[in-house]
């Protein structure tokens, strides 16, 4: 019944968690945040703590503590799966009370403000998708309001937990920049340091400077190399929230002209309506 309802997720502790079939990838990223995090804390945010103020440390911290709570929250959550109803050849017609012999037509055409919409019949959980619903090929489940399967989190992102994927995103992205900016300062501090000190060059203290702060020019290029896709990412899905798109719409250019029906008017009616609606229960019981 359970392999029946949530197709290829897994239902963790009685339903109250759900990841997708690859929930393990989690781990890669859990360890791709906290390891150079980690090495932060015991060579930047200390040279920061011990010089100048713990706040820098502290804000590390907080940042870290944040990314982590956010990112697990969002893998093991419902991204708004619908529920599954049985095969059209064991419903019965609600007219005649007869069993059906054939699926229903594929297509089913409705208005919703003003636009036309194509509702197509999932075969695989036999609905109706309504509209901005798509069918994932990994979950094998038809998700509400659809964004995208992520692989770093081994889950859908959908209605329900697409708050949670943007919050988990800003915080990385800030994690990020926050501990490129301080591992730089922090080389370019002890640079400085060892130019005046030893009377070397720029050239030789800059050498030395990376033999005896390994750790910090390690986390700058680290943070160099990944910071372009965390913040990058930020900005894409701010993008998209603020002119209520979803990555899978913006990718398939379904509103390219500009004329999109769930456009609430302007880009902050746009962030309330998709980060301040609130959300919806279940709608199934996760512990079946």
């Amino acid at each position: 019944m359970a392999q029946k309802v949530y197709g290829n997720s897994q239902v963790l502790c009685g339903g109250r968690f759900i990841s997708g079939p690859d929930g393990r990838s989690c781990a890669a990223t859990v360890l791709m945040v906290v390891v150079p995090s980690v090495a932060w804390q015991l060579t930047v945010g200390k040279f920061f703590g011990e010089q100048y103020s713990g706040l820098v440390p502290f804000v590390g911290a907080v940042l870290l503590l944040a990314s982590l709570v956010l990112l697990l929250a969002t893998a093991f959550s419902d991204p708004g799966i619908m529920p599954r109803q049985k095969d059209a050849t064991e419903q019965e017609d609600p007219l005649t009370g007869a069993r059906r012999t054939k699926q229903p037509q594929r297509y089913y055409d409705i208005i919703l403000r003003g636009h036309t919409f194509k509702l197509k019949y999932c075969v695989t959980c036999n609905i109706y998708r309504p509209p901005r619903c798509t069918h994932c090929s990994v979950c094998e489940n038809c998700v509400e309001r659809f964004d995208h399967h992520c692989p770093w989190i081994g889950n859908c992102v959908g209605k329900r937990n697409y708050w949670l994927f943007y919050n988990f995103v800003s915080a990385t992205g800030a994690l990020n920049a926050f501990s490129l900016a301080t591992a730089a300062a922090h080389v370019g501090i002890r640079c400085q340091e060892i130019e005046l000190e030893q009377g070397e060059d720029s050239t030789n203290a800059f050498v030395e400077t990376l033999r005896q702060e390994p750790f910090s020019a390690a986390l700058t290029i680290y943070c160099t190399l990944l910071v372009w896709f965390t913040v990058g990412l930020c900005l894409y899905h701010s993008y998209l929230i603020c002119t209520n798109q979803t990555t899978y719409e913006q990718i398939k250019g379904l509103y390219s002209s500009g004329n999109n029906p769930f456009s609430r008017g302007g880009p902050v009616a746009n962030c309330s309506d998709v980060l301040c609606s609130g959300v919806r229960p279940r709608d199934f019981d996760g512990r079946t």
